[in-house]
Order: structure tokens, then sequence, then C-alpha cells
């Protein structure tokens, strides 16, 4: 944008507050337009590839490498999006680089439109929220207003994928944000309804799978709904398990990341020869074996391919989403549920499809412990069908429940863990509004890396705090030198020795607009009494220290004005 635009803008606009509800009307638009030409991009590449059957089927393959030449160029691309766009969040304040939006549109559209099992949908969470970061960082949004955009737009970009809008906006209060911030619930409401109705002006109202009659025909069946949500959470749990299993695996193997997607291609390509329907997003499958007499034995073994397809391409750090292969997953456990029991009791019951519906709902609110947004999900996708209430309700619950008592962790939260990304739990409250900008010192000591252990173990007693940053001749960051350290060396004799060999670069950091919940969290679990402050854009750039003391002090200016 001009400078002569920006400023029409501030004259025209006084606060910001009146400029964030224009940007988040406009958010609700450009997210509908990119998640419209998102799927008709995977519906473009998919019509070309592995749809069209023959040799193509080999197509994940080409598009395994691709996608990893794609990651190597911009790594932020692999996984689903959700974590990024959580991390992004609570540690850089919201600010994600135009560039990534770039490269997962084209990495997720060509690994999803390949035949890789992966969904559209998450993707879409981490397309809407750089459409939001691309507006703050145009307009010079505050990091308070950034993240109330990122986390619209991420909103906004599930209500776009499965034309829900509602499941958005609860999506992006139980999963983006983690509480119920009634601040942004009426913006929200507006732009997800404003990418519901462009993605659906642009596409139509595209089907995912269609939707089947549904009738509970007696109070007793509840029970077979209820036995579905048990039966659901551990195979949910298992998915997450696997997955998390897998990355870990994935991460050991030092092969360029294009090769080993490829490799995982392959396997997909080899196992498609003998479940085709595993393939993709699943979607058409899940229609047909909605009313498709098939055996319990193919559904079971779609079920287990599915599953081990799913838990390998998200393992393996391709470019794309777990939402569509999850309803895959949770349709194909309820349909199996529905043969068991027409098999066990011969008695009148709602069709297979009713039961893949519920199934759906069940193992999204077990799988990403987000109940409620599975709940209205589905409610929206079978047209507020009420006749779904009760069975939905319970299913969803049992399968929660359940699923929290085998394992303490959701599927994004496994993979974050598993990454070192996890976002602390204590986030929240007048913490989460003060960022480490407030409370750091600018004014710092910093040792020179060319300093030796004599020189600086001759001034430590007269130093304030027992670690400290060090940095190079120019200024440049390389990592904090404790000050045990230093006086261990010098006890060895090692005098001579430069402190730039003693430093420990492994050490956490904070950025300036990371909020202080997460700040205090890092400092507790750091061995140093202070961490250095970075440049989010450059690590070798050291802005200020945020020390325990410095917190404390923070925190009780902020108790005074409480008061």
């Amino acid at each position: 944008m001009s400078s002569g635009f920006r400023e029409l803008f501030k004259k025209i606009y006084i606060k910001e507050n009146q400029l964030l509800l224009i940007l988040i009307i406009v958010l609700g638009l450009l997210v509908g337009v990119v998640a419209a030409l998102f799927r008709a991009s995977i519906h473009f590449i998919s019509a070309k590839t592995y749809l069209r059957g023959g040799m193509w089927i080999f197509s994940p393959v080409i598009g395994g490498i691709i996608a990893g030449v794609i990651i190597r160029i911009c790594k932020e691309t692999k996984g689903g999006g959700v974590g990024y766009i959580k991390k992004m969040l609570s540690y850089y304040g919201g600010r994600i680089p135009l560039k990534v939006s770039f490269f997962r549109f084209i990495g997720s559209a060509v690994n999803v439109g390949s035949g890789f099992s992966l969904g559209p949908e998450g993707p879409s969470v981490k397309l809407g929220g750089g459409v939001g970061s691309f507006l703050a960082r145009t307009f010079h949004l505050s990091s308070k207003n950034t993240r109330v955009l990122v986390s619209i737009g991420a909103g906004s970009g599930i209500a776009a994928a499965f034309y829900a809008p509602m499941a958005g906006v609860t999506y992006m209060l139980e999963e983006i944000i983690g509480n119920f911030s009634a601040k942004i619930v009426g913006a929200s409401f507006i732009a997800a309804v404003l990418a519901a109705a462009v993605q659906q002006g642009m596409a139509g109202h595209i089907l995912m799978f269609s939707i089947p009659q549904f009738k509970l025909l007696s109070p007793y069946e509840l029970i077979y709904y209820a036995v579905l949500g048990l039966f659901v959470a551990p195979i949910s749990v298992l998915f997450v398990k696997l997955t998390v299993l897998i990355k870990r695996v994935s991460r050991k193997i030092s092969v360029p990341i294009e090769i080993k997607l490829g490799g995982v291609g392959l396997i997909i390509s080899v196992t498609a020869l003998f479940f085709p329907e595993a393939m993709g997003t699943g979607y058409e499958t899940i229609t047909k074996y909605m009313s498709a007499r098939a055996s319990l034995e193919i559904v079971a073994s779609l079920l287990i391919v599915k599953l081990l397809l799913t838990s390998l391409s998200i393992g393996s750090d391709a470019s794309g989403g777990m939402y569509a292969p999850a309803f895959f997953l949770g349709a194909f456990s309820g349909i199996l549920i529905w043969k068991i029991f027409s098999l066990l009791f011969p008695v009148p019951m709602a069709s297979p499809g009713a039961y893949a519906i519920v199934g759906m709902g069940a193992f999204f609110g077990g799988a990403f412990r987000v109940p409620l947004t599975a709940f209205l999900l589905i409610l929206e996708l079978t047209k507020m069908n009420s006749s779904i209430l009760f069975p939905l309700m319970l299913a969803t619950g049992v399968s929660y429940i359940f699923s929290l008592y085998l394992y303490p962790y959701s599927a994004t939260e496994a993979i974050m863990v598993e990454e070192g990304s996890a976002i602390p739990k204590e986030a929240g409250g007048v913490l989460e509004e003060t960022l480490v900008e407030d409370a750091m010192r600018v004014d710092y000591d910093a040792i020179p890396g060319d300093f030796t252990v004599r020189e600086v173990n001759e001034i430590l007693s007269l130093l304030p705090f027992s670690s400290y940053p060090v940095v190079t001749s120019d200024g440049e960051y390389i990592g904090m030198v404790i000050g045990s350290s230093i006086k261990r060396a010098f006890v060895k004799g090692e005098g001579e020795r430069k402190v730039k060999d003693l430093v420990v670069d492994s050490l956490s950091h904070l950025h300036p607009e990371m909020p202080l919940s997460i700040a205090i969290t890092r400092l507790a679990d750091s061995p140093t009494d202070m961490l250095p402050v970075l440049s989010p854009l450059n690590h070798k750039k050291i802005l200020g220290v945020l020390s325990m003391g410095d917190f404390m002090k923070k925190v009780m200016e902020l108790s005074e004005k409480g008061k």
C-alpha cells in the first residue's frame, strides 16, 4: 500500500478499532475467494492425475516430490497448518510472512490433489490466517488486533472449507484461541458468513458427500450410538499416536524431504492398486459406502488402510490437513458398527449413512478435542436435521470424554508437543494481553564473544545476573553464557579460552510480541535467570532481555492498575 493511500485511511478512520471492523469484512471476502481458488486447484489437479486411473495412480510419487521441493524452499509449508497458526499467534504475534501463504497454497494443492491421504481444510485455516496477517501488516495494526485478525481469518478458513459459518466461529474459539472471547464473536460471525458465502458463490454449493435420510427409530437405539462413541474414541487416539510415532521415525530418516515424500507417495500408489478408494480426501468413497451394501471385511479393511495412509501422510510432514481423512475414519467406523449391530441384533435400525454421519462427529470430537465444533459442523452439513441431535450429542460426548481419558492430547497438540512447539496451558488472562516488549529491558549488559574467560571472571562478581547474552564485535547475538560455566572454566585453567566457546545456543528465546503468559513459562523452564529477546525476522539481532525480576515488576504494575 502506498504511503498516500495509508495516510488517507488515517484521516478517514480515527481509531484503529474502527479500521479493524472494516478489515474484518474485507477479510471474510478475501478468505472466501482464496478458499474457493484453493479448492478449485485441488479439484483440477485431482481430475488430471489419480482420478483418471491407469498409470496415473502413481501420481502421488510425482506430487510428493514436487511438494517436497516446495517444502525445501519454504519449510513452513509442511504439515496441516493449524499448529503453525497457533504457534505464530502465541510466539510471533500473528506475523505470518506472505511467502508462507503463497507456497502453502501451491504445496498443499499439489499434495492433496495428487492423491495423498490428506484434506484441504487444515491448509484453509493457515491460508485464512495468512490473509488476516497480510491485512494487519498492510494497515499496521497493533499486535493485539493482529492476533484478532489472524484468529478470525483462521476460523473463516474452516467456515469456507466446510460451508459452515457457525462451526468456523466455534472452531476459532475452541481450537485457535482456546477460550471464549465475547469481544470478537460478533465480528467472527460476519467474517465466517462472508467467507462461506463467497466460497459458495464462486464454487457452488458442492456437497462433500451425500446426506442420508436420518430417523431415530427407537430411543433404545441411542445405546448403539453410545457404543459407537466408545468404539470411535480408541480409534481416534490410535490415529493420533500412530501419526506422532511416524513423525518421530520420519525425523530420524536423513534423506531429502522430496525423496521422503516421493517414497510415501510410492507407498500410497502401491496400496491404491488394491484399495484405490483410500486415496485423496475420500469424500466420494464416503458417499459410495453410505448406501452400498459392502461386506464387513471390505469396510474394516478400508478403515485400517485409510488410518495407516493418513498417519503416514501427516507423519511424513506432507503439506495437507487431517480433517477430511478424519471424516473418512469416522464415517467408516460408523458403518462398521452398523454392520456389526445389524448382524448381532436383527432389529430395525437407522441407515448405515446415519451411523456414518454420527461417526464423523464422534471421531472429529475425539481426535481434535473440539466437541462443540464437531457437533455444529455435522449439524450444518446435514442442514440442521433435528433427528440427528440426540445421537450426535451422545456419540460425540462419549467419544470426547473417553478419548480424553485414554490420551491427554488432541491431534494438533500431540504434533506440536512432538515438534517442541506446544503452547503452555497457562496462556490467557491479563498476561495474554501484555507483551514481552512491554516488560523487557533494552539497556542490558552483553559480553563480547572475543573476551577471555579470565577477563569475564574478573568482573563477574560486579554483574547483577548469573547469565548474559554473548554478542559478536558487530553486535550479533551468539547465545547465552552462564556465570557458573565461566567460573568452572577458570578453575580448570582455561583462562585464555574465548567466552564464545562456552555459549549455550540451544536455550529458549523470546520475541517482542510474545505474550507474557508464554514468556513466564519459558523463563521458569530455563536454567538461566534471563532470556534474550530476539527479532522474529532475524535471530541474530538481539533487541533486549527479560529477567524474572523484569517480569515481576510488570506484574506488580498490572496489579496496581487493576486495583
